[in-house]
Parts: C-alpha cells; sequence; structure tokens
C-alpha cells in the first residue's frame, strides 16, 4: 500500500507545530490559541497570531483547558487555516497524525475524530501521546549507542504547557505503572512571572503573551539557589538584574531587552546635551527621552520561577518535583527494568528549553540513582520540538498506515477507533 501524504501536528496546549511528515523539521509553529488586540474585532489565529507586531493587551482564547482539547470549533478553525495556509495541503488528499493528551478521554477522542474525517475529510488519522513519538525519534537518533534506546526503553520527561508527563517505555510501549504527572508547566509558570511582577513591578495580570515571551527570553535553572539569592540580595548590583522595555504601542511593538551599555552610553549622552543645553525646555525635553520607557525589571524572577518544576510546593502544590517523579515513575515499573530506564532519559517540552535545565536535572537525578546504574541523560538540540520529528519519521513510515483508521473505517464504525489504544 502507497503511503499517502501526511500531515503532522504537534497540538501542545501552547503552541502548535505543523508540517508534512518526511520532513525534518516542521514548517511553522505558532500559538494554539485565537486573539484579539484590544479594542479591535479582528481575530488572529494560527500563524496570523505568530505574525502579528503589537504583542501588548492580546485577549488569548485557547482550545485546550486544564490540558485537554475542550473547544473543538476553535481547533478545527486553526487546524484549517494552518493546513490550507502553511502546509498548502487539501485534506481529502492527506493522512492527518496528531499529538493527543495521555490517557486522554474517549469522548475527547470521538469528537476529534468527528472533526477530522466529516468536518475537514482528512483520509486517514492517527493520534497518540507526544513521548511515544520522541521516544520513536530517541530510538532513531540513539539507537546506534544505546542499548536502552534500542530496545525502545527509556524515560521521557515532556514539560510542555499545561502539564509535566514522565513516561516510561519498554519496547516501544508506555508501561502504565510508570507514568507520573505534574499538574505544572509553562502555563503554571507564566502565570507566577505575571504575579510575582504585578506585586513588585508594574500590574502584568493582563499580559499573557508578553510575559511569554519575557520568560522564554530571560528565565533560566539556577544551579545554586541561595548563592543566586545571596547575589540578587542588592538589586542595583545583581549580575541577574535585567531590564525589559515594555511595548508603547506606537515606535515599539513588541518590547526589547535593554542593553544595559548601550543604556549607559545614552545617558551619558544626554546627560551631557542637559549641561550645555540652553533653555529650560530643551533640557525638560532631553529629561524626558530617559523617562519615555515603560521598563519592567527583573531579578530572581529569572531563576524562581523555573524552580517550581523542582519545588512544586512553592506554590503550595503537594506534588513531587520533577527529579522525584522520574524516580517514583522508575520505582513504578519492574525492578528489572531500572538500569534500562536509567540509561536512557530524554528530556523533551518546551520548558526542557530553558538553560541550566539539563545539568540541574542531571545533578539532582545523579544523587537519588543507585551508583551501580548508569545514567543517561538526553537533551535534544530543539526539546520543543523533539515530539514533532519523531512524528516526521513515524508518519513517512509503514508504521503509520499500520496503526492509521481510514475514513472508510470510521464510516462504517463510527467512533469504534476513538477507543483504540495507542502503540
Amino acid at each position: 500500500m502507497s503511503i499517502p501524504p501526511v500531515v503532522a501536528i504537534d497540538n501542545g496546549g501552547g503552541n502548535c507545530k505543523i508540517g508534512m511528515a518526511g520532513q525534518p523539521s516542521p514548517a511553522r509553529v505558532f500559538p494554539n490559541a485565537s486573539a484579539k488586540p484590544k479594542g479591535e474585532r479582528q481575530t488572529l489565529i494560527a500563524d496570523l497570531l505568530a505574525d502579528t507586531k503589537e504583542v501588548s493587551q492580546l485577549q488569548l482564547k485557547r482550545p485546550f483547558d486544564r490540558g485537554y482539547l475542550c473547544n473543538l470549533e476553535l481547533q478545527r478553525d486553526i487546524w484549517s487555516r494552518a493546513v490550507r495556509t502553511i502546509v498548502r495541503r487539501t485534506p481529502g488528499e492527506c493522512g492527518l497524525l496528531l499529538t493527543e493528551p495521555l490517557f486522554n478521554f474517549d469522548e475527547i477522542r470521538a469528537g476529534t475524530q468527528q472533526v477530522v474525517f466529516e468536518e475537514m475529510g482528512f483520509r486517514s488519522f492517527y493520534a497518540a501521546p507526544a513521548p511515544l513519538f520522541s521516544m520513536h525519534a530517541a530510538a532513531g537518533l540513539l539507537g546506534a549507542s544505546l542499548p536502552a534506546a534500542r530496545t525502545g526503553a527509556g524515560v521521557v520527561v515532556d514539560a510542555g504547557f499545561s502539564f509535566t508527563h514522565v513516561v516510561t517505555f519498554f519496547k516501544g510501549q508506555v508501561l502504565e505503572s510508570g507514568v507520573r504527572r505534574i499538574n505544572l508547566g509553562g502555563k503554571a509558570m507564566t502565570n507566577y512571572l505575571k504575579e510575582l511582577l504585578s506585586y513588585r513591578s508594574l500590574n502584568m495580570m493582563d499580559e499573557t503573551y508578553l510575559m511569554d515571551m519575557v520568560k522564554e527570553q530571560l528565565c533560566f535553572v539556577s544551579q545554586d539557589v541561595k548563592a543566586d539569592l545571596r547575589m540578587a540580595q542588592s538589586a542595583a548590583r545583581s549580575p541577574h538584574r535585567r531590564e525589559f522595555v515594555l511595548p508603547d504601542g506606537v515606535h515599539n511593538l513588541r518590547g526589547y531587552l535593554r542593553d544595559p551599555a548601550e543604556w549607559a552610553q545614552k545617558v551619558e549622552s544626554i546627560k551631557q546635551a542637559v549641561r550645555v543645553a540652553e533653555s529650560i525646555d530643551e533640557k525638560k525635553r532631553l529629561v524626558a527621552q530617559l523617562e519615555a520607557d515603560q521598563v519592567l525589571v527583573l531579578n530572581n524572577e529569572r531563576f524562581m520561577v523555573p524552580e517550581l518544576l523542582f519545588h512544586p510546593d512553592d506554590i503550595g502544590l503537594h506534588q513531587a518535583g520533577v527529579v522525584e517523579a522520574v524516580v517514583q515513575a522508575v520505582t513504578g515499573t519492574h525492578p528489572a527494568l531500572a538500569p534500562l530506564l536509567y540509561g536512557n532519559v530524554i528530556l523533551t517540552g518546551g520548558v526542557a528549553s530553558c538553560p541550566g535545565f539539563k545539568d540541574r536535572f542531571s545533578r539532582e537525578l545523579r544523587a537519588m540513582v543507585p551508583d551501580d546504574h548508569q545514567l543517561n541523560v538526553f537533551q535534544p538540540q530543539a526539546p520543543a520540538l523533539f515530539a514533532w520529528e519523531g512524528m516526521s519519521m513515524f508518519g513517512s513510515s509503514h508504521l503509520y498506515n499500520k496503526v492509521a483508521v481510514t475514513k472508510a473505517q470510521y464510516e462504517e464504525s463510527g467512533s469504534w477507533a476513538a477507543n483504540r489504544q495507542y502503540s
């Protein structure tokens, strides 16, 4: 049987990654949301939202709620535009490969299939959790060097938008007794950053999209939290202090990180101009240039926000941190599998891209793993795209046709396929 073209969509709660199976990277990454600029009627979705010039005061609406796809109408509109304008394909000529949450509800699966087959008209369809595709990618990438990867064994840490999942695998299959979920991801971290900055600096509670950008640009995982907190005590001399200039809606539409050296040079030149200015009005005009920008100052927030992933109890969430969750997941499987599982730990998801995450995670996990077990922690070059890369490999192989539901099967059996388990 010939393999039809397959559209691969890593349908995250925060971002969508879309492209054609067989390609090395997705054609586009865009927010999985719609947004209305304040005071305007036009709704921005998919690539329109990603390309918008003005990011301040966007009112976001997401199809996902608490990690599950709840608004199928909005999701259909986002998929339809992405397929039509980004990959430029007709659904009737393609299959669709999609990610879904772990232990997804049958009702959501059935609704998704209805949208995929009846409303969009795809030829075939298969959905599975992102960690499964990450493991598939790791087997292809690491199989030659790691025995665990060759046998499809390992642990995928998927630090995503809504949750952080720790998923164990053996022979490419999910070991359900070795799955752990932390109810914390990129969304909770952004909300925490908004609260901290609104309390200490400026009110940013309505600036979710902008704060997402700030978080991705400035946050990092501390290797020694106590030492970094001591250095951050004096805000003026803190090595962690950064200034983000907020959009003004006229000249500066997206905001930017202020360069300290350039700003110091500008301040000095304005001071000199003020000294030689002849009129009071001229001096006032020059001084106003220093006060024109609205500046968001970040200091210890840069590392205390990602710290939530290691210590969720900082915000009252009584769950294990990501390192303890890995140990709990491995302990939940057969003891004989532990050496294989620890030998192939894969860090994926957008939160795993945070600078310093791998170093801190590896060091703390090594202290909790038995000395006679080898620990290999792998972080791909682009953790947020790794699941999509696995989807691309999967969708362009014979495996897709083997497991995908065709439109004819759906029309004959209805939502029968919604109850099928991923493999």
